[in-house]
């Protein structure tokens, strides 16, 4: 087979989708590999082997898809290879019904550690900026996928209604490793905070709307 791609398949693989519940199986298995190594889910699944913390992110993942605040997106590349999920600017907070099925799901995941890990995560929560913005909540690329474009193409749609609209985007990386690729779409560090016990930290990144040209 040639190594080159037709323009058929190229525009396929680079297309992006808006997808519903419908999905949720798929994309939250592929989030579930691409933080399979993440420092922050690391530090959550501490202790847990490699066929355990595979569970617990699946069990994560498919709680985070499925209670998204209201008017948030899920995008997939068209190959399926890569997906986002935004959480829209101004979003309210959840139903107590919501919030207290979260608490009782890091109960279940992390038994003891549950408390540091929810205050950590309401320490995240105070640290996002007050403008209104898009947030970038998740993105993950299939791991045989990563570093060929894919995850800019899934990305670039969402930064150019950004930068349309005028509004900002923001999101929190996990990982210093993807510093750099959030780099060059825009995105610039604004402030760092650490889980509780400071085992991990997450960088703040906001990216201004670009002008028309």
């Amino acid at each position: 087979m040639s190594a080159e791609r037709r323009p058929s398949e190229l525009a396929r693989l680079s297309e992006v989708r808006r997808v519903g519940t419908e999905r949720v199986g798929e994309i939250g298995a592929l989030l579930s590999d691409a933080f399979a190594d993440d420092p922050l889910f690391a530090w959550l699944f501490a202790g847990a082997d490699a066929g355990e913390r595979a569970q617990r992110l699946a069990t994560w993942w498919r709680f985070m898809l499925l209670h998204p605040p209201p008017g948030a997106e899920m995008h997939v590349s068209g190959d399926g290879a890569a997906a986002a999920v935004w959480h829209p600017p101004g979003c309210k907070p959840h139903p107590p019904g919501v919030v207290a099925d979260f608490g009782r799901l890091v109960e279940n995941l992390l038994a003891e550690r549950a408390p540091g890990a929810l205050a950590s995560f309401a320490r995240f929560a105070r640290s996002a900026p007050a403008t209104e913005h898009w947030h970038l909540a998740a993105v993950g690329v299939a791991p045989d996928r990563q570093g060929q474009g894919v995850g800019a193409r899934l990305l670039t749609p969402m930064l150019a209604r950004c930068d349309r609209l005028g509004v900002p985007a923001y999101l929190e990386s996990s990982n210093p490793r993807n510093l750099a690729f959030y780099d060059r779409l825009g995105f610039r560090p604004i402030d760092e905070v650490e889980t509780v016990d400071g085992a991990a930290t997450l960088t703040l990144m906001w990216r201004r709307p670009r002008a028309s040209r």
